[in-house]
């Protein structure tokens, strides 16, 4: 998915700024989904103009609009790792995300943001796993 696309399919569930005169502009997420918002939708959630800090350089609704590398799908992340281990993790997994959202990150429904991934490989190592943690695959996405 390249900027553009990525930018108009958040377009109409993102927080919404149209601030113009905002140093911070040309680099937040919500000024460029704003963009892309047209006039079939009668309610945009958006920024607050009146906010303190909003349309300054300390901005605190300021999202930069990097990309991350988010991971897609873990089936076959505890193919190579003992019954117990993979027992405990899953468990642990599905405390830490909920049931529902386990299954959509195990089967790649959902993508999982950079964070999280550090909590999987932390509970990893936690219950004794050193090994490499794999997913099914990756994607390059602004960080949502």
């Amino acid at each position: 998915m390249n900027k553009e696309e990525s930018l108009r399919a958040h377009a109409k569930n993102h927080i919404a700024c149209f601030i113009d005169k905002c140093p911070l502009h040309e680099t937040c997420l919500n000024w460029m989904t704003a963009q892309y918002n047209d006039g079939e939708i009668h309610i945009v959630t958006c920024v607050n103009p009146h906010y303190p800090k909003v349309g300054t350089k300390q901005c605190t609704m300021y999202q930069k609009d990097e990309t991350v590398r988010y991971a897609i799908g873990m089936m076959h992340i505890f193919d190579t790792i003992p019954y117990p281990i993979a027992r405990s993790v899953k468990r642990r997994l599905i405390n830490l995300f909920s049931r529902k959202r386990f299954y959509e990150y195990r089967n790649g429904v959902r993508p999982i943001p950079p964070y999280e991934q550090d909590q999987i490989a932390r509970t990893f190592k936690e219950e004794g796993w050193d090994g490499e943690i794999n997913y099914d695959d990756w994607k390059e996405d602004y960080n949502w």
